[in-house]
């Protein structure tokens, strides 16, 4: 009789650079607020919207408000999160110290690709944002 080893699983603690934990993101109402209310820069594309503040954490936090006034269809609104965290999650380390709040505009429809939105609101970001290489 064999017996099967089961697969190990890593440990809770094991982090890698594909994560998403909570101090990157925008948790509370508080914080949400605090971008909203004193914005440093906003940045738009056809059919997104990035509020930009100066951050209090350690590094830089993303906060998503894609509600479903402005977009019904659950699949698409959690595709659009799903597309934002990760370019976001690339990105993050190249960021000054910043908070940002991405919101949908009520134009938005779904023949658009957002993935390429998207992307071009984070090199937006980027091209304001961005740690000089020289420092």
């Amino acid at each position: 009789m064999t017996i099967r080893q089961q697969p190990t699983i890593p440990s809770s603690n094991h982090t890698t650079s594909h994560d998403f934990p909570k101090r990157y993101r925008l948790l509370g109402s508080d914080d949400f607020k605090a971008v909203f209310d004193a914005p440093i820069k906003k940045i738009h594309t056809a059919h997104l919207l990035a509020f930009i503040a100066k951050g209090s954490a350690d590094s830089s936090r993303l906060g998503l408000a894609i509600t479903k006034k402005k977009l019904r269809h659950a699949v698409a609104r959690n595709r659009i999160k799903r597309l934002t965290r990760e370019a976001f999650r690339q990105q993050r380390s190249q960021f000054e110290t910043i908070d940002i709040v991405v919101i949908i505009k009520a134009s938005y429809d779904k023949r658009f690709d957002i993935g390429r939105e998207v992307d071009e609101l984070f090199s937006k970001i980027h091209q304001k944002f961005g740690q000089s290489k020289t420092a």
